[in-house]
């Protein structure tokens, strides 16, 4: 069966209906959760490597940040007997999903996987929502990096220095980093409201004792007291 954005949404929608208990309905590409005034998008799958692995667009839309979606790209491969797509959705949906869970469902298992701080600079405060570290350990990441990038992980730099001289909006944002360690390099991407702010940033994961390859990615939700 071919898989598109069509039948990821479907499956998502039973994931959370299912596997959470969200009132939930789909609807063509998107997910609705009327309850939590949110709403799912999710576009065109990317099938790589026969069908082993698949990149899945997923953005997620609430009205206190008006009508854009706050995209991600979900990464599945298959392991064993589960198909890619349900990689990818999974580790959405208990990676990334938790920090937007934190604001709108509070108290719910979602939410308890995000870590919230309150942050408070120049007369600004806001609540800060730190979604779960994914680690990808290619060989040799230690217990030292594996610790110190959770007690800091590079999105939390980037929120730090969003509060240290950035004009922020007052409405909620997002932010997340890719940090890797590769064999022909480091790499580094923050993306922060959907547009590429790596060069502004490209220093938030200096602060790790890298050893061996390997990746870290997080997302923070940053909501502006009012």
């Amino acid at each position: 069966m071919e898989i598109g954005a069509h039948e990821v949404a479907a499956f998502l929608a039973r994931m959370l209906g299912e596997g959470h208990g969200l009132a939930v309905r789909a609807e063509g590409a998107l997910v609705h959760l009327p309850d939590q005034k949110m709403r799912i998008a999710v576009d065109t799958p990317e099938i790589q490597h026969n069908g082993m692995s698949i990149r899945v667009p997923i953005g997620v839309n609430h009205p206190s940040w008006g009508e854009p979606f706050a995209w991600d790209q979900a990464v599945g491969v298959a392991v064993d007997e589960r198909h890619p797509v349900t990689q990818a959705l999974d580790a959405w949906t208990h990676n990334v999903l938790p920090v937007f869970a934190a604001m709108a469902m509070p108290g719910g298992d979602l939410a308890a996987r995000a870590a919230a701080f309150t942050v408070a600079s120049a007369g600004r405060t806001a609540d800060v929502y730190y979604g779960p570290l994914a680690i990808r350990d290619f060989g040799g990441l230690g217990e030292e990096l594996k610790r110190a990038a959770a007690g800091r992980p590079p999105t939390m730099v980037v929120v730090e220095e969003l509060f240290d001289g950035y004009a922020l909006p007052e409405r909620p944002l997002w932010v997340y980093t890719f940090c890797a360690r590769m064999p022909d390099g480091p790499i580094t991407e923050v993306t922060l409201l959907n547009g590429d702010s790596s060069d502004a940033f490209g220093h938030v994961a200096d602060h790790l004792p890298w050893a061996g390859h390997g990746s870290l990615k997080s997302w923070a939700l940053v909501v502006p007291r009012g």
